[in-house]
């Protein structure tokens, strides 16, 4: 008997030993439980602070050192995220071969992009073109640890993707405009944006929530991306003009016109040939009957349609980075009659008489010094433009004023160091263009102000009216001042006017 309690006495010993085990295993199994569901939030936290980033749907999450969020909008490294979607990217601004930290451009197989430090600005440029277009970004491009840096928004404009930031997902989808023809040409089976030599103005309608299309007859129109009609299938030609989506159609009868992405008919297609010049005057270049002329969106003429040429060749200025060659300085529009040209402002008024052989000089080599130096149409810091009569040079402002009188054997620029120098040939004596300004004209312009200025003070002061003879002996007294170029410096004016007298 004492045996069997001592047999209980062993069982129940070990039953409580298995029963302690059993509790440590089971804490030890809900510790382990724990430390899991830990672990597994702990990695939805960690993935969830990720940024996540993809481009045409593969995950591109190298990119989030890159860009920069600040107060839930995304700065965008322009140069380093350009090879991200298909561009190359270059320091400095597009044929200006100077390495300026300051500027940059991006250019794809149909496309340059340029952008310059704290400006609001991007211009483009198609490869195949001569033609910018400027659009107007949300903030200026910064500089940010030696980078230049664009908003989403100028990135969506700059590098033609759509750029999507959810914050509550902490996710960014970009999607470039190749992938996006590829996707819509399928959805699309008479879209006229994938076909060989597709317009790549037309595929960025893309990028706007419209679709170029074509008929069997071959003739386009445009839908929006849920499939409703925006312009018929009967135009021979459509190009899209991104900067203000609207659309350059040629009809059947070979004639052009400006339609919106409304519907609505801003220039009725009447004109042999049609392209914006200015978006934001909405000014248009017209050419019927191989004249040409400047109407507004509101088919209003502003030039007219009797002109040999409007525009200068910015090619020939390459140092002058025209990125408009027909609205000088946003109010000047060169034209051409007869081999002779003028200038109008956007107004319509004519500043500049049409009588003048050439606008700009080209001179190539500095015979004197066999220097190479660069042909110039303007000489910015007094909105100069250069202007030529009877083989020598001279120089008119914005409005058409006289700078500098037709006397110069020539005028150009050199660059050194980054810094671009104007110059001017006058009898064999080379001169810095803006010393000569400065110096000689400037006084002479402000001290004429200034007498004006106080002459008008004593005939208001005085309240009496002044005589016709009177004023007309003022304004012959200044014209002589000029004409003997006398002036506050009391310096003897190298140019002497009885020689620039024709």
């Amino acid at each position: 008997m004492n045996d069997l309690i001592g047999n209980n006495y062993d069982e129940t010993e070990e039953q409580l030993k298995a029963k302690k085990w059993m509790k440590i295993i089971g804490i030890i199994l809900v510790i382990l439980l724990f430390l899991c569901i830990g672990l597994v939030v702990l990695m939805y936290y960690i993935d969830s602070a990720q940024l996540k980033i993809s481009i045409d749907g593969v995950s591109k999450n190298q990119l989030e050192d890159l860009l920069i969020i600040e107060n839930d909008k995304v700065y965008v490294p322009i140069r380093a995220f350009a090879s991200y979607v298909g561009y190359e990217s270059y320091s400095g601004d597009y044929k200006q071969y100077a390495e300026d930290q300051t500027k940059c451009y991006v250019q794809c197989a149909n496309e340059i992009a340029s952008f310059t430090m704290n400006s609001d600005k991007i211009y483009k440029l198609l490869t195949n073109g001569t033609d910018y277009e400027y659009f107007t970004i949300d903030e200026p491009i910064k500089m940010i640890n030696g980078n230049l840096y664009i908003t989403s928004e100028g990135a969506q404009t700059a590098f033609n993707i759509t750029f999507t930031y959810n914050k509550e997902q902490n996710q960014i989808v970009i999607y470039t405009l190749p992938y996006l023809v590829t996707y819509w040409a399928g959805q699309f089976e008479n879209s006229a944006i994938a076909e060989d030599g597709a317009n790549f103005s037309n595929q960025k309608a893309l990028l706007y929530n419209m679709v170029v299309v074509k008929n069997a007859d071959e003739f386009y129109g445009v839908y929006d991306l849920s499939g409703n009609e925006i312009l018929g299938t009967k135009y021979a030609s459509i190009e899209f003009i991104e900067s203000t989506k609207e659309f350059i159609v040629r009809t059947a009868e070979n004639k052009m016109g400006i339609m919106s992405y409304d519907s609505t008919t801003k220039i009725s297609p009447e004109y042999d040939e049609i392209k914006q010049i200015d978006k934001d005057s909405g000014l248009y270049l017209v050419r019927n009957n191989n004249k040409e002329g400047v109407i507004n969106n509101s088919g209003n003429v502003i030039v007219y349609l009797e002109y040999d040429q409007i525009g200068i060749d910015s090619s020939k200025f390459n140092s002058n980075n025209i990125k408009n060659q027909y609205l000088l300085y946003d109010n000047c529009i060169p034209v051409k009659l007869n081999n002779k040209w003028g200038l109008f402002d956007k107004t319509g008024k004519n500043i500049l008489p049409v009588e003048y052989d050439d606008l700009g000089c080209s001179i190539g080599t500095n015979t004197a010094t066999s220097q190479t130096v660069n042909n110039i149409l303007l000489i910015p810091d007094y909105e100069g433009i250069v202007v030529k009569k009877d083989e020598l040079y001279g120089l008119v402002d914005s409005q058409g004023n006289e700078l500098l009188p037709t006397a110069l054997t020539s005028i150009y620029s050199t660059i050194s160091a980054g810094e671009e120098t104007y110059h001017m040939i006058y009898n064999n004596q080379e001169m810095n263009v803006i010393t000569y300004i400065e110096t000689y004209i400037k006084p002479t312009t402000e001290g004429n102000e200034q007498t004006n200025e106080n002459t008008n003070n004593e005939t208001n002061v005085n309240n009496e009216p002044t005589s016709n003879n009177q004023v007309n002996t003022e304004a012959e007294t200044n014209s002589t001042d000029i004409e003997n170029n006398t002036n506050v410096t009391n310096n003897e004016n190298p140019v002497n006017n009885e020689q620039t007298i024709n």
